[in-house]
């Protein structure tokens, strides 16, 4: 490896982050944009889906906190977009700004009622903030339209076992 230069190890980097990305990207039963067509009736244009692209990539970087404006920036700019707001409350809920993960799901789901993993991401703010019983209600929605991530229906059944 002594002679791989800088842009190299960049690109690596930068390989390594994309790969991170699409192993984590949101998946919801409204079904991902997958091709040229399906993304030519997107309602956002494709400028807007590369810059969360870039903003994500930024993220899992060296300057996570400025992929974060920039994702706020999107956000604002586009309230209706499912990723800026998904990708969001997931970072809130990371750093424990319940509020704001309530604040950004209750967006995600008013966008796709359909998207049952908002219903986690409530039920865990709402457990978070003492709302015991709001918190069951969401776990249980939650429970009931997931069928495929066990991941999350593990844990939210964890969470529905504390509650009394």
């Amino acid at each position: 490896m002594k002679g791989l230069k800088k842009q190299h190890y960049i690109a690596i980097g930068a390989t390594l982050v994309l790969i991170v990305l699409l192993f984590f990207a949101p998946r919801h039963s409204g079904g991902d944009l997958t091709s040229a067509e399906e993304m030519a009736e997107s309602k956002e244009p494709p400028v807007v889906e590369n810059q969360i692209d870039s903003a994500l990539a930024m993220i899992a970087s060296e300057a996570p906190m400025q992929g974060i404006l920039f994702l706020r920036q999107i956000a604002e700019e586009n309230p209706s977009n499912f990723r800026a707001q998904l990708n969001l409350g997931r970072f809130s809920a990371q750093t424990g700004q319940w509020e704001k993960v309530i604040e950004r799901f209750e967006i995600v789901q008013s966008i796709d009622p359909e998207f049952a993993e908002a219903n986690y991401w409530l039920g865990l703010a709402k457990f978070n903030l003492g709302n015991t019983p709001q918190a069951k209600a969401h776990f249980e929605a939650f429970l009931e339209k997931e069928e495929d991530n066990e991941e999350l229906r593990n844990e939210a059944q964890i969470m529905l076992n504390q509650i009394p």
